[in-house]
């Protein structure tokens, strides 16, 4: 079980204003399951709003993202090869990350698929 979150609480000493650009609270939720050489990790990101602004800054909605990661390990003498797939986004979500400095203009990227090939050598 894979969990994680995160949360900021920055503001101005003087008057209590948000800084910009805070991000909004996080979690993660995820768990990795593993049968002989495959491995593989689904995961589900969920974002709180953020209302909480500095001057002229504009709110952003919350959010839910799932995404999947599977990998096959094959193992030799010396050397590991990964052969990965990653699938972001899988609900082709429109979110608009408050951290951005174009959110305003862009939303995030919608679904996508990584595929990798890494060597290690030992």
């Amino acid at each position: 079980m894979n969990l994680g979150a995160d949360a900021v609480n920055a503001q101005l000493r003087s008057d209590g204003t948000p800084l910009p650009r805070i991000p909004p609270v996080r979690g993660r939720i995820g768990f990795e399951w593993r049968y002989r050489d495959l491995s593989v990790q689904p995961e589900l990101v969920l974002v709180n709003r953020q209302d909480r602004l500095y001057v002229d800054e504009t709110p952003t909605a919350g959010y839910a993202l799932a995404n999947l990661t599977a990998t096959y390990t094959v193992t030799r003498r010396h050397g590991l090869h990964l052969f990965s797939v990653n699938l972001f986004n899988a609900g082709d979500r429109l979110y608009r990350n408050h951290a951005s400095l174009i959110k305003d203009f862009a939303p995030e990227i919608g679904r996508g698929v990584r595929l990798a090939y890494t060597v290690r050598f030992f």
